[in-house]
Parts: structure tokens; C-alpha cells; sequence
């Protein structure tokens, strides 16, 4: 890990001295007054808005854990999580708009487009290191390669043609397939329309599991990084001008994010429960769909570059991710070093690890 420059060292010096004494201040209030101190304790922590890129569910597993055990709150923070989904707008918009002061975007190529609307993002750090972006195909047919797509017929939603024409381009082959738009229910591929179908590698498995009775053994899951094009996901950000100003805030919310999601590798079933219980109550989720998808993401989340949990290398992304993207017909990348800035969370690693 990169070392920390002495006005990072302030900056966590000041952040842990703010979640001591807000420790102090729910310690004092706990034992004497009941639901008032409560009160005057929630009006000293500081909110922060977060923009999700999806609905409440588990994909937020280690954050929903985070609050629910208080860290947040440990350091100060008062966080107000925006849900999102299909018809929602996209976090851009949210933040863009002054409606939210972080966003956390599952779609990083759609985030860097925006770059040329003239934002101004600042990355903190990235919750998946490898996108849960896959082809799902079934074992009896299976799909390991761009190769094993030569002349056939895929599935996908409608805008996914470019990582399909993207796989063939770096496999140094003409696109050669038929391509038929679906939706998001994984069925046209158990009915042999097609022998691939883009998808959720923690989403759209568990249906075929659920729903079709199959096993791990019937179908196979091919990410987008080995057919060439890793990348990064859930990136979180917020507009480089509020970073800035709130550089104390940006740490103590990585700090108990890590601890949440530390916490999420040692038991699935937590983040779920309170993905079922509490944050996504409203939603109708099923406990056993929501532990078996909180399993199947961990691994994304912790990653095999050994990096620890929410980096970002930018070096990674311009000579590794960036060509999978420009085959993919993205253009006009910004330079990853010029919005990455992860001094916020080298802080708060360090002060994890004190």
C-alpha cells in the first residue's frame, strides 16, 4: 500500500478524533436519557445522501451491515441511502442533480461516459474489483470463449451487441452471430433461443438454480475479464468539489464500510437478513435468493489482484480494463489518474490496521 502523506495523516488524526468523540457522546447518552439523548445524538451526526445503483437489496450487503452495527454512526455519519433500480434515475443524475453526495454506480463504463457531460467525479474506490458482468450458458452448450460463439445465436438486453462484438474484437475474430434482444428473465436461454445470455454473475445463476432446479454443474459462468475485458464495479464517487471540502467525511465513511463488508465474508445470511428485514422491507425479497446472491458476490467484492477491499489501480485500468473498453467501441476515456484519488482510503486502511 502506498504510503500516507502527512496531510492524509491530519486528516485521520482529525476523523479518528471525531469518531471518539462521537463514541463518547452515544456512550454518555445510552445511560441517561433514553430516546431523547438519542434525539440530540442523531442531530450531531453529519449526513451523507448515497445514491444506489440498484434497489435496497443485498448487493449492499457489508454497507446495510456497516449501519445496522454502527459504524457509521461510530464515525459520526447519519447515512441516508437512496435506493435505485430499473425505473429509478441513474446515480449521475441523482448527483449531478444536488439530490444525493455519493453515488455508488454497478455500470463504471456508463460512468465514465459521463465524464464528457462536462461532471467533475472523484472516485473513492470500487466495491467489486471484477464486475459481476457475464455470459451465462448452459453446461450441455457451453460458452468458455469468443470462439464458441462463431455462428451462433445469443441472447442479451437490448445495448448489450457491443460486449458480444467486443469479445470477438479481442480474440482477433469478425463478429459472427445472430443476436435476439430478451429481457431480464434468464427463461430464453433454459428454451435453447440462443446459447449465451448477458447477465448478472449473482443475479441470473440463482434463477436457474431456483426456478429450473439446476446445479452450479448444469450451467457455466463466464465473466466479462476472461473473455478480455475486466473492469472495475459499483464504483463509488461523488463530485470532486464536495470530496474536497468533506475529505474527513469521505474516510470515516470508507472506515466503516470496510468493516461492514469485512464483516460480510464471514456470514452471508447477516447482510441478507437485513436486506429482507430491514433496508429492503418493502421490496418482497426472499432470504434464501438474497444469501445465496450475497455468497456468489463476496468473491467479487474481495477480488484476485489482492488489493485490499474498494481499491482502484489506475495503472490497472488504463493498460488492462481500458482496452477491453475501446473494443467495446468506448472512446475518449478520461485518464484513470486524473479522478481516482485514494488517499481517502489509504487513510482509512491504515487506521483499520492500527
Amino acid at each position: 500500500m502506498p504510503p500516507i502523506s502527512s496531510r492524509r495523516r491530519s486528516r485521520l488524526v482529525a476523523a479518528s478524533s471525531l469518531a471518539l468523540v462521537t463514541s463518547l457522546a452515544l456512550a454518555g447518552c445510552a445511560g441517561s436519557a433514553g430516546d431523547s439523548a438519542s434525539s440530540e445524538v442523531s442531530e450531531d451526526l453529519t449526513t451523507i445522501r448515497v445514491s444506489l445503483g440498484w434497489i435496497k437489496n443485498v448487493e449492499w450487503a457489508g454497507f446495510w451491515i456497516a449501519d445496522a452495527n454502527g459504524y457509521y454512526a461510530e464515525e459520526g455519519l447519519d447515512i441516508e441511502w437512496i435506493g435505485g433500480g430499473p425505473n429509478a434515475p441513474t446515480t449521475m443524475a441523482t448527483v449531478a442533480a444536488g439530490d444525493a453526495d455519493l453515488g455508488i454506480v454497478p455500470s463504471t463504463q456508463q460512468w465514465l461516459q459521463t465524464f464528457a457531460d462536462g461532471n467533475d467525479w472523484t472516485a473513492l474506490g470500487a466495491l467489486f474489483q471484477e464486475s459481476p458482468g457475464a455470459l451465462v450458458s448452459l453446461a450441455e452448450d457451453p460458452v468458455y470463449s469468443a470462439e464458441d460463439l462463431v455462428g451462433k445465436t445469443v441472447l442479451g438486453q437490448e445495448g448489450t451487441q457491443i460486449n458480444y462484438d467486443a469479445a470477438f474484437a479481442l480474440a482477433g475474430l469478425e463478429p459472427d452471430y445472430d443476436f435476439i434482444p430478451v429481457g431480464f428473465d434468464i427463461a430464453p436461454l433454459v428454451e435453447g433461443q440462443g446459447v449465451a445470455y448477458t447477465a448478472y454473475a449473482t443475479n441470473q445463476p440463482i434463477m436457474l438454480e431456483e426456478q429450473y432446479g439446476m446445479s452450479p454443474d448444469d450451467y457455466v459462468v463466464t465473466l466479462y475479464a476472461e473473455l478480455g475485458m475486466p473492469l472495475y464495479g459499483n464504483v463509488v464517487y461523488g463530485d470532486s468539489a464536495y470530496v474536497e471540502e468533506n475529505g474527513d467525511l469521505m474516510e470515516a465513511f470508507l472506515r466503516a464500510s470496510i468493516r461492514g463488508w469485512e464483516e460480510n465474508g464471514e456470514d452471508f445470511a447477516v447482510g441478507a437478513q437485513l436486506s429482507v428485514d430491514e433496508f429492503g422491507a418493502d421490496l418482497g425479497l426472499d432470504l434464501v435468493q438474497q444469501t445465496r446472491e450475497n455468497e456468489l458476490q463476496q468473491p467479487l467484492v474481495v477480488g484476485e489482484y489482492g488489493d485490499p477491499l474498494f481499491w482502484m489501480d489506475p495503472e490497472l485500468m488504463r493498460e488492462v480494463m481500458y482496452p477491453g473498453l475501446e473494443a467495446a467501441g468506448y472512446t475518449d476515456l478520461p485518464d484513470p489518474a486524473d479522478y481516482i484519488d485514494l488517499s481517502y482510503l489509504e487513510a482509512a486502511h491504515a487506521s483499520l490496521q492500527e
